[in-house]
């Protein structure tokens, strides 16, 4: 099986997605090492509000992109 991984990362704020960033795409590379910087800017007032979604993708030209897998970091 041959994967293309790449990150995106979902900053949310309360319910709502507020910014995404995405990594570079690792082309056939079952073992990458993503080693990327990702800087948002928030007000501090809504820290407490923000979570970050953090989604490992496998990039396909053809189709939708698979999702592998995810994890959500919050305050809570």
């Amino acid at each position: 099986m041959v994967r293309n991984p790449y990150v995106k990362v979902w900053l949310h704020v309360g319910d709502k997605k507020v910014e995404k960033r995405k990594s570079m795409v690792f082309k056939c590379n079952l073992n990458p090492i993503f080693d990327e910087k990702f800087e948002y800017t928030l007000p501090v007032e809504q820290l407490r509000e923000a979570a970050l979604e953090v989604m490992v993708m496998d990039f396909d030209n053809i189709g939708r992109n698979e999702l592998i897998g995810k994890i959500t970091i919050s305050w809570s």
